[in-house]
């Protein structure tokens, strides 16, 4: 074989696969995930009521729509930078943060969490009739982590009690 040919053997099935490897492994990394090259989200929490003040699921249109839940940051403690309620998908305001959850504390023995508690509330009147799905996020220093469980209320038609 003459050294023509084999430059030409190396670069069409040795170099050339190489190189578009090469790029291929590049790009990948470039638009890797952030949860591969950052780790685990550090937010944590949980919704325990979406309703009204007494936690019944139906609310009527002239009503309150109330959440409460905590959110802490597992390196940071709490609160959170910030916790988002969502309405089927759409932004509705921020909850109030800072409230004393000791059960929290307790439950995983880190006095950094007592403060981890948020409340949100919001007529209901500015919602349709209907039914919605309420959504939660815990926003902190690694990021925006949503917070289970979705909530489902209903806005009714009728008069506040």
């Amino acid at each position: 074989m003459n050294f023509r040919a084999l430059r030409s053997w190396l670069l069409c099935f040795a170099v050339v696969p190489a190189l578009l490897l090469a790029m291929d492994l590049v790009g990948r990394i470039q638009t890797a995930p952030a949860y591969l090259s950052s780790g685990p989200p550090t937010e944590i929490g949980y919704v325990d009521q979406a309703g009204d003040p007494q936690g019944a699921e139906i609310i009527p249109a002239s009503g309150t729509l109330y959440l409460r839940g905590w959110a802490a940051d597992t390196r940071q403690g709490a609160p959170v930078e910030q916790v988002v309620v969502y309405v089927d998908g759409i932004g509705v305001g921020s909850a109030k943060l800072g409230v004393e959850r000791h059960d929290v504390e307790r439950y995983y023995g880190r006095e950094g969490y007592v403060r981890s508690g948020w409340t949100f509330a919001m007529p209901a009147s500015r919602l349709g009739p209907g039914t919605h799905t309420v959504s939660v996020k815990a926003i902190g220093p690694s990021r925006a982590v949503e917070i289970a469980p979705l909530r489902t209320v209903t806005i009714g038609g009728g008069k506040k009690s």
